[in-house]
């Protein structure tokens, strides 16, 4: 065979790798797990109002809420991980049997996600348990994957999801608030929940202080602090001493200064603090509203640390993802240590809560 032979079938080889490859990228990819075997461990929530940027929940039986929050599951479908986290995400939850659960955001990732967005929507439909949550900055960020608009408008058309897009004028795709109330009515927490989206667009760099070149974190806009600011003014109305508390999955810049400087609590600080690249105020809005306790967050996948800094908890949630870096592929550890589990709250009738940081590792042992 000659030589210029040998080289164009190599090329053509190559070609045929690299294009499989690319396409074989971009397939739906559903997740790998039997959907339609889910058993339902029910609910005792009942929806009593809702709003464009608001939602009203009443339990029945006991004035304590059990929450759990799950963040960065990062479901790309693409292999055995996204199995192994669905498979955790609804292990935990017949187990804990929750009364709410949360989503911190890149829940359901790459392209053609849509397919998996539904997917997850089916799961908890199955189980029976109401859900709210954000989303992160790797939804949408695939040039293959379904707007965030779009994911949201998926979600939402679950009976038991209770994410709302949010106003029009105000910045972002999940801005809205959910109230938890006990059988009398009597309020219990309200979560207010941010987009966060995912790098500064380079036009709105300079007002920040940064060059175009520059890599910028992007967080929480003024519009949104204004909208919580007033939402949170509106709600202290219908219910005098109420608590709060915040989630968004980029941290807020003070969570870099709280791993410094803060009233360590529990968890570990595994990797730097990857947070917004600038301050809009959020931090001081929510100490002058004096409502919200805690802020909670996800994005780093090797923190769950959770610290008082002046004066407002900041913690990561759980990570609970296992397709992307983590704990096992970055730094080694074996399985027992990793972090992948979920955040669980129990919300108590004086606005206190309970947060234990559980582990998947842990849960096996136990069991």
């Amino acid at each position: 065979m000659k030589k210029k032979t040998k080289i164009f079938l190599a090329a053509v080889l190559v070609f045929l790798l690299v294009a499989g490859g690319v396409t074989w990228s971009f397939l739906p990819h559903p997740l790998n797990y039997r959907i339609n075997a889910v058993q339902s461990v029910g609910s005792d929530l009942t929806v009593v109002d809702e709003g464009v940027d608001s939602v009203t929940v009443r339990k029945e039986g006991t004035d304590e809420y059990k929450v759990m929050i799950f963040t960065d599951m990062h479901l790309d479908g693409k292999n055995k991980t996204s199995k192994t986290t669905v498979s955790h995400l609804v292990e935990n939850i017949r187990r804990e049997k929750p009364d709410l659960v949360l989503l911190g955001g890149d829940n359901v990732t790459s392209a053609l996600n849509g397919v998996r967005c539904r997917q997850l929507g089916k799961i908890f439909e199955k189980l029976g348990v109401y859900w709210a949550g954000v989303i992160g900055n790797h939804e949408g960020d695939n040039p293959g994957s379904v707007r965030r608009d779009k994911m949201m408008d998926i979600f939402t058309s679950f009976d038991h999801c209770l994410m709302k897009r949010g106003r029009d004028d105000v910045t972002g795709d999940c801005n809205y608030a959910l109230h938890l109330l006990d059988a009398n009515g009597s309020h219990v927490q309200t979560f207010y929940f941010f987009d966060t989206f995912d790098m500064v667009a380079d036009e709105d760099k300079a007002q920040y202080g940064y060059e175009v070149t520059d890599k910028v974190t992007d967080g929480v806009k003024p519009d949104q602090v204004q909208w919580y600011t007033e939402t949170l003014a509106a709600d202290k109305q219908t219910w005098e001493g109420m608590s709060s508390v915040v989630l968004m999955h980029i941290p807020l810049p003070q969570v870099k200064e709280a791993r410094e400087a803060g009233d360590f609590l529990m968890g570990e600080t595994l990797e730097g603090v990857c947070c917004s690249g600038f301050d809009t105020g959020l931090f001081d809005a929510i100490k002058a509203g004096g409502s919200t306790k805690a802020v909670f967050c996800g994005h780093d996948h090797m923190n769950n640390f959770a610290a008082v800094y002046d004066g407002i908890r900041l913690s990561y949630i759980e990570p609970s993802g296992y397709g992307s870096y983590n704990t096992g592929n970055k730094l080694g550890y074996e399985e027992k240590d990793w972090l992948q589990g979920y955040t669980k709250l129990i919300l108590h009738a004086d606005g206190s809560f309970d947060q234990t940081q559980v582990r998947n590792s842990a849960v096996a042992e136990s069991e």
